[in-house]
C-alpha cells in the first residue's frame, strides 16, 4: 500500500471539517452591519419604491469608473449639493422618465455625466429597485429637473 492515497484522502477530510463550521457573527470580520450609502443624505424624503412620492434632492452625478458583468453595476456616483462632506451615492440606473428628453438629448446628458470633471447636476428622487439583477438591488436616480 502507498502512503500517496491515505495522504490525499487526509487532506480531503481535513479540507471537508475546515469548511463545514458554521460562522458565527463573532468570527465574521469587522464590517458595518448597516449599509454604507446613506439612505437620504441631502434632506429630500427617500422613495422606497412602493408609490409614495419623495422630494427632489439637488445631485452631481459623475461616473464611477466602475464597469462589471452582473447587473446591477453602480456605474455612477451622485453626491448631494450642498452639504459638506457628503459621500457619493452609487447608482445603478439614470432615470430620465420625468424630463422625456429626445434620444440625441439623453445621450447629451449621459455624455455629461461620464466624461465631464463638473459631472452633470440635477434635481431627483432616489428610488430602490429591489431584486434588479443577478447583483441584487438597485439605486435608481430619478431625475425631476437638469440643473445648468
Amino acid at each position: 500500500m502507498t502512503v500517496r492515497p491515505f495522504l490525499l484522502s487526509v487532506l480531503c477530510l481535513g479540507l471537508m471539517v475546515g469548511c463545514s463550521k458554521p460562522v458565527t457573527p463573532d468570527a465574521m470580520p469587522n464590517e458595518p452591519k448597516t449599509p454604507t450609502q446613506p439612505e437620504n443624505p441631502s434632506g429630500g424624503t427617500p422613495s422606497t419604491g412602493t408609490g409614495q412620492q419623495a422630494q427632489p434632492a439637488a445631485y452631481v452625478v459623475k461616473n464611477s469608473g466602475i464597469r462589471c458583468i452582473a447587473p446591477p453595476c453602480p456605474t455612477h456616483i451622485a453626491t448631494p449639493v450642498g452639504v459638506a462632506n457628503a459621500e457619493g451615492i452609487q447608482i445603478h440606473e439614470i432615470d430620465f422618465q420625468d424630463i422625456n428628453p429626445s434620444q440625441e438629448k439623453r445621450e447629451e446628458l449621459m455624455n455629461v455625466a461620464d466624461t465631464s470633471p463638473d459631472g452633470l447636476k440635477v434635481e431627483a428622487v432616489l428610488e430602490k429597485k429591489l431584486k434588479a439583477g443577478p447583483a441584487g438591488d438597485a439605486t435608481v436616480l430619478r431625475v425631476k429637473k437638469v440643473v445648468q
